[in-house]
């Protein structure tokens, strides 16, 4: 599948390319097809009418098939009128391709463009709505560090004050046991004299 998937896509690049080398033949080439279509509506038209006044003649005169002599219509011809279609079609298509498309080739390429800065201003939104998203993460991590700071600060206050506390409690205890101590001395002292 995939091998005729290629070749049809070259085909029709092919195509495209030849239309665009030969932009003045084909136009020239679609412009007698669109008057061969013209020809064969009217061809078509006078077959119905009966008028003969109208050379070539390409229907069949009813008369002849019907054997009626007052019948004066002809029956039109396949060819013609088929041909009339197709050439019509593909006339009005490639003068479509040549005058039109370059306007349509331009509004494409303006819808493409606002597409695309659509688009990118979505990703600069989305963009932007992930950074701030990343900012609020990092000043919450930093909040988090910073109150995690100030408890191990605290702690470290409160153990310091603790320790000041023990400290001033042993040196009362050192002062009265300085205090008993001389008292006993002194008393011993007494004693002895």
């Amino acid at each position: 599948m995939p091998v005729d998937d290629n070749v049809s896509q070259k085909e029709s690049r092919v195509l495209i390319k030849f239309l665009l080398e030969n932009r003045m033949l084909m136009s020239y080439i679609s412009i007698l097809m669109i008057v061969y279509a013209v020809w064969a509506t009217i061809e078509v038209l006078t077959n119905v009418s009966g008028a003969t006044w109208w050379p070539p003649e390409t229907g069949i005169p009813a008369s002849e098939l019907y054997v009626n002599p007052d019948n004066a219509q002809n029956i039109n011809n396949g060819w013609v009128i088929g041909l009339g279609a197709v050439f019509g079609t593909i006339g009005i298509m490639i003068q479509y391709f040549y005058r039109a498309a370059p306007y349509v080739d331009a509004s494409m390429q303006a819808t493409a463009a606002l597409i695309i800065s659509a688009v990118k201003g979505e990703e600069i939104q989305e963009s932007a709505e992930k950074l701030a998203k990343e900012i609020v993460a990092a000043e919450k991590e930093e909040e988090a560090e910073e109150a995690a700071e100030a408890a191990e600060a605290a702690e470290a206050a409160e153990a310091a004050e603790a320790a000041e506390a023990e400290a001033e409690v042993e040196g009362a205890e050192e002062e009265t046991n300085d205090e008993d101590a001389e008292s006993s001395e002194e008393e011993t002292k007494r004693k002895k004299f």
